[in-house]
């Protein structure tokens, strides 16, 4: 009797690298694909320094329109963007322009509508200037001398605790 064994000799198939790390990067690069990177990078340059601050495109959503003559699908490309309540009519009045300029950075109509949804809350950073913070024991004698008048002697003592902490950025 002749044993043979059926398995092949290598249990691993070898791959090309570019293969495996294609299946890596899939998982792990941007969330968005070669239109909604353009419009996301261009976005400041395309609505303007006022929308920026308060919209957000999000992504280009396809929706089946017909099929041409050679078979292929024909697909609609709608751009969801967030926008904040405050300025969402405003943007609805631009939307037409804001589609224009898409369209002609890319050559052809990437976008043929936008759908807005009013939910967007800009991360507005107001910036306290330098002149305004008081370093240091100054800030601290500062603080103290807001409170003096005060009576009573617990209340005054958290107050003070109170805008120290404030001043180091920690929670009371």
């Amino acid at each position: 009797m002749d044993k043979k064994n059926s398995k092949p000799k290598r249990a691993f198939i070898p791959q090309t690298i570019g293969d495996t790390v294609k299946k890596i990067n899939k998982n792990f690069t941007s969330k968005f694909g070669k239109l909604e990177f353009i419009i996301h990078s261009n976005w400041p340059n395309i609505v303007g320094s006022y929308f920026t601050d308060y919209s957000q495109p999000n992504q280009i959503t396809r929706v089946r329109d017909y099929e041409n003559d050679l078979g292929e699908t024909v697909y609609k490309g709608y751009l969801n963007v967030s926008v904040a309540p405050a300025a969402a009519l405003e943007f609805q009045h631009f939307k037409d322009i804001i589609i224009e300029k898409i369209n002609s950075y890319f050559g052809y109509k990437a976008v043929m509508d936008l759908r807005i949804t009013q939910n967007y809350k800009p991360n507005i950073n107001k910036d306290i200037k330098s002149d305004q913070i008081i370093e240091g024991t100054d800030y601290k004698n500062s603080v103290k001398n807001e409170v003096e008048n005060m009576v009573n002697k617990e209340l005054k003592k958290s107050l003070i605790d109170l805008g120290i902490n404030i001043k180091k950025g920690t929670k009371y």
